[in-house]
C-alpha cells in the first residue's frame, strides 16, 4: 500500500518550537504500522504532520507483511531515492537494511537511510542519536557532510527453519546466539504494551530461569578461540541491544570489527543477580564468565538447537558465520552523538 503526499513548504518553517530551514526534499517513508504493538501506525499522522512543518515533501509506503519493507527500499533505492525514512521496529529496520544492500554493496550508493523508531528495542537508534521524530527531522534537515555516515554491517549465514537450508542476511546492529535469541523469540511472541525496557528484562529473566547451556565451538579470525559450554554468543556492531542493554559500549559503527563476546555456562543465579544487571550498564566486560573478543570474522558451531537473532527478530539457528562489510550503508545520524564518539566521517567529505 502506497500513500504519497507532496506538500514541500517555501516557507521557514518551525519544528516544536525550533526553527528549521525549508527544504525540498523528498522523504520516502517506509512504515510499518504494526511495530511497537500498533504504536508506529498510531503515531505516523503526527510524524507525517512534522515532515511537512519541516518543509518536506512524504512519499509514504505502508507495509502490510514481512518482507515488504525490503522489497520496498529495493525499489525505492533502484529508482533513485536519496533518502529513506523507516519508521518501525528493530525488525523493519533489518528488513529495509536488507534492501538496500545487495551482494556486498549498496544499491544505490546515493541513498542514506534515516530511523524513527517506534518498535520494542530502538537499539541502533541509541547509537545514531535519532531517537524521536524531532531529532531525527533536525539531522535529516542539517548539512549532509554532518550528519551522514557510512557505517559497516554485518553478513549473517545461518539455517533457515524453515527450509533447513543455509541462508544470508545483513544485520547493522546486533546479532547473537543462545539466550538472547530465546528471548526475542520470546518477546515477539508476547504483548510488548509495556515497552522495551521491562518487556526485554522480564523476557530476559524468563529466558535464564529455562536455559541449558549449550556446548559450542567458536572460531574468529581464523583460530579457535572458545570450545566449551555456553549460554550466549553475540556479535556487535552498535553499542546497545534488548532494549538499552549496553551489550558492547567500546562498540564502533564504522570501524571493520566487530566486538564478540562469549557467556560461559555459569549459573542461573550468577546471571540473574550479577550478570544482568551489569550488562545494562556495560559493567559486564572483564567479569568471570565473560570473554570478549575484536573481530572481523567469526563462526558458532553447536550439537544442540542454538537459536540466533540479529536486530532483534529471531531467524534460525546455528550453524551460524559472521563477516564484517565495512562502510556500505549510509545512514543519517545526529552530528553530536558521533562527534562525542569520534569514530565515524562522511564518506563524502
Amino acid at each position: 500500500m502506497v500513500v504519497s503526499v507532496d506538500r514541500p513548504s517555501s516557507e521557514t518553517a518551525s519544528l516544536d518550537g525550533t526553527t528549521v530551514a525549508p527544504n525540498t526534499t523528498t522523504i520516502h517513508a517506509i512504515v510499518n504500522p504494526a511495530a511497537g504493538s500498533g504504536r508506529a501506525g498510531k503515531r505516523w499522522p503526527r510524524f507525517l504532520n512534522a515532515l511537512e512543518r519541516a518543509g518536506f515533501a512524504v512519499s509514504a509506503h505502508l507495509t502490510t507483511g514481512p518482507g515488504d519493507a525490503t522489497t520496498i527500499a529495493r525499489q525505492l533505492a533502484e529508482d533513485g531515492a536519496t533518502t529513506i525514512l523507516c519508521v518501525g521496529g528493530d525488525g523493519t529496520t533489518n528488513e529495509v537494511v536488507n534492501g538496500l544492500v545487495r551482494d556486498d554493496l549498496p544499491v544505490n550508493p546515493r541513498t542514506r537511510l534515516a530511523l524513527v523508531p517506534c518498535g520494542t528495542g530502538r537499539d541502533l537508534a541509541r547509537s545514531l542519536g535519532t531517537n524521536d521524530i524531532v531529532s531525527t527531522i533536525r539531522a535529516i534537515s542539517g548539512d549532509p557532510d554532518a550528519s551522514t555516515v557510512a557505517i559497516d554491517v554485518a553478513r549473517v549465514s545461518y539455517i533457515d527453519p524453515r527450509t533447513g537450508y543455509l541462508a544470508t542476511r545483513y544485520c547493522a546492529n546486533v546479532a547473537d546466539t543462545g539466550i538472547g535469541a530465546a528471548t526475542a523469540a520470546l518477546i515477539n511472541s508476547s504483548s510488548k504494551t509495556l515497552g522495551g525496557l521491562v518487556s526485554y528484562f522480564t523476557g530476559a529473566v524468563r529466558s535464564i530461569i529455562a536455559y541449558s547451556p549449550w556446548d559450542v565451538i567458536v572460531e574468529a579470525d581464523g583460530e579457535r578461540v572458545y570450545e566449551g559450554s555456553a549460554g550466549m554468543v553475540v556479535f556487535a556492531n552498535g553499542r546497545y541491544f534488548a532494549g538499552g542493554m549496553q551489550v558492547a559500549p567500546m562498540a564502533s559503527l564504522c570501524d571493520g570489527r566487530l566486538e564478540m563476546f562469549v557467556l560461559e555456562g555459569v549459573g542461573k543465579r550468577q546471571l540473574l543477580t550479577s550478570l544482568l544487571p551489569r550488562v545494562y550498564r556495560g559493567k559486564h566486560v572483564g567479569e568471570p564468565g565473560v570473554v570478549h573478543r575484536t573481530v572481523s570474522d567469526a563462526s558458532v558451531r553447536s550439537d544442540g538447537r542454538m537459536l540466533l537473532e540479529m536486530d532483534g527478530e529471531q531467524v534460525g539457528g546455528v550453524p551460524v558465520t559472521v563477516d564484517v562489510v565495512p562502510r556500505v550503508l549510509r545512514i543519517v545520524v545526529a552530528p553530536e552523538v558521533m562527534a562525542r564518539s569520534g569514530s565515524c566521517t562522511n564518506p563524502d567529505a
